[in-house]
């Protein structure tokens, strides 16, 4: 009888390998069914719509509290941008709920249009939604 590793001048025992690959097999398949069972993330409150008249523009972030409803991102060609982007910012607040409105960040660019292969100049402004009990 020829023991297993013998020619090599080393003897492997059979039931440790066994027994760890056991665990190992054991402890990646919990991992993997663990990972698959998790609960989503309960959503946030939802605010009725409120009338329009009803949003302010903010000069920076309200004091808390006061909850964050959501973003909006306004971008367009600088010289084709319409005077009416307060309008169609304050309607999409008050159809979210939000009674409060500031600017989180404005940046104006350059931009190569691929069309046309002329720089433009391009503003973006980005609005944050919020709610202020």
């Amino acid at each position: 009888m020829v023991e297993f590793g013998r020619e090599s001048g080393s003897v492997v025992n059979l039931q440790i390998v066994g027994g760890r690959f056991k665990w190992v097999l054991i402890s990646v398949t919990c991992l993997l069914l663990g990972a698959c069972a998790h609960k989503p993330a309960p959503a946030g409150p939802q605010y009725p719509a409120i009338p329009e008249q009803s949003v302010r523009l903010l000069a920076a972030a309200p004091k808390p509290p006061f909850a964050r409803l959501g973003v909006v991102t306004i971008q367009d060609r600088l010289e084709a941008m319409a005077g009416d982007t307060w309008s169609q910012v304050r309607t999409m607040a008050a159809q979210s709920g939000a009674n409060g409105v500031f600017v989180r960040q404005q940046k104006t660019f350059w931009y190569r249009d691929p069309q046309t292969k002329q720089r433009v100049r391009i503003q973006r402004t980005v609005y944050q939604l919020v709610y202020i009990p």
